[in-house]
């Protein structure tokens, strides 16, 4: 399973398998650190070939360089739709703290099988990163 669009963005919604995305980004600019962040993440994942009937998704955002640093971790049950060959996935995620300057991954996965990663880079507005 690969993802079609996967990213963060100013906004993103869902409306009966038509996916809105507004502003993506890769950078993010903090003022200072730590920094509190307000965004969306979208993605829409391929999974016509998704040999098992998935039953949970799981978001998670990392340092890309240390994986037991938990910005965000949430997982949620979800039944695999009939008919579907696509899953639309769409958070807005409020009040996520941010404490250092630096790469970090975004990554879902479908039960405990990862299906999409997404690198972007946090970093001081001004800096040369």
């Amino acid at each position: 399973m690969n993802p079609e669009i996967l990213t963060l963005c100013e906004y993103a919604s869902d409306h009966d398998g038509s996916l809105t995305i507004i502003d993506t980004f890769d950078v993010v600019e903090a003022a200072k650190l730590p920094w509190r962040a307000y965004f969306y993440l979208a993605a829409k994942i391929n999974i016509r070939d998704c040999e098992s009937d998935f039953r949970s998704i799981r978001l998670r955002i990392t340092p890309l360089n240390d994986h037991s640093k938990v910005v965000f971790d949430a997982s949620s049950a979800v039944t695999k739709p009939d008919g579907v060959d696509k899953l639309n996935v769409v958070a807005g995620l409020k009040g996520l703290i941010f404490e250092n300057a630096g790469d970090y991954c975004f990554s879902i996965s479908l039960d405990d099988e990862l299906v999409a990663e997404y690198i972007f880079k946090v970093k001081l507005n001004g800096d040369e990163q």
